[in-house]
Formats: C-alpha cells, sequence, structure tokens
C-alpha cells in the first residue's frame, strides 16, 4: 500500500504570538512609565539670596504685577528706578550700558531678571526679546528670601 506523502508547504505566517509579545509590552510600558512621578525623579534645591548689597556689575530688573499700572506690571531696576511701561525700561537699560561703551564685552553688566507670580509668560517673553535685541547678557534670577 502506498502512502502519498504531502509536498505542499504552507506560506501562511501566524502573528499571534507576536501580538500577545507587544500586548505585553505595552503593558510594561503604560505601568512604568505610571509609576514615575516626575516630581519625585529629580529633586531640586535652588539656590537663594538673602544678602542686600547687589553686585556693581548686575542690573537687577524685577518685573511685579501692578493692577495699578496701565500694562498691568511695574518695572523696577536696582531696586530705586520703577517704570511703567516696557519701552522706558528699554530707554534706563539703554543709558546703563552706555557708561559700560569703550570697555571689552567680560567686564560689561548683565541682567538678573526676577519675576513675580502675578508675570505672564508673555511678558517675560517681551523683556528677553528686548535684551536679546540689544544683545545684553541676562540670567534668570531665583527667589529672594524674605
Amino acid at each position: 500500500m502506498a502512502i502519498k506523502r504531502s509536498s505542499k508547504v504552507s506560506s501562511s505566517f501566524s502573528s499571534s504570538s507576536m501580538t500577545d509579545l507587544v500586548f505585553l509590552l505595552l503593558i510594561f510600558m503604560v505601568l512604568a512609565t505610571t509609576m514615575i512621578n516626575p516630581n519625585n525623579s529629580v529633586k531640586l534645591t535652588l539656590p537663594s539670596s538673602s544678602s542686600e548689597e547687589g553686585d556693581p556689575s548686575v542690573i537687577a530688573l524685577s518685573v511685579v504685577g501692578d493692577a495699578a499700572s496701565e500694562s498691568g506690571y511695574r518695572y523696577v531696576i536696582n531696586r530705586n528706578e520703577e517704570y511703567s511701561d516696557v519701552t522706558e525700561v528699554a530707554a534706563a537699560l539703554a543709558l546703563h550700558y552706555a557708561e559700560y561703551e569703550g570697555r571689552p564685552e567680560e567686564e560689561r553688566p548683565y541682567i538678573s531678571l526676577r519675576c513675580d507670580e502675578k508675570v505672564t509668560v508673555d511678558a517675560l517673553v517681551e523683556i528677553i526679546d528686548l535684551t536679546r535685541e540689544q544683545k545684553y547678557k541676562m540670567v534668570l534670577a531665583t527667589k529672594e528670601k524674605r
């Protein structure tokens, strides 16, 4: 009795095990990312200052929310010059930098910018654009201890 052999090769591919693996990886990634809390992953202790004396090579610019002002903000330079408009601040900064006109770039002062909690991002970007147009050096300062 002759037994017939099947010589046909099946060309189909079973992807059921592949979907199981993808499903398990998806569950793993969802669980792993929800367990990571961004507040606990990097703990930062920001520096703060309580000194009353300022560095003469620093121009302290503070932006404070002020409802009485027309723009909604009050701009204070070096704790004694108050302005209510950004154009006035630009003119005052130009006067401060005019004193350092002939000096090299390393000796020119930089602007230390502090913003109140009431200051919006738009006002902050407006000040940053102002300083970038004039090519002033600027740093964002931390909150002062009171």
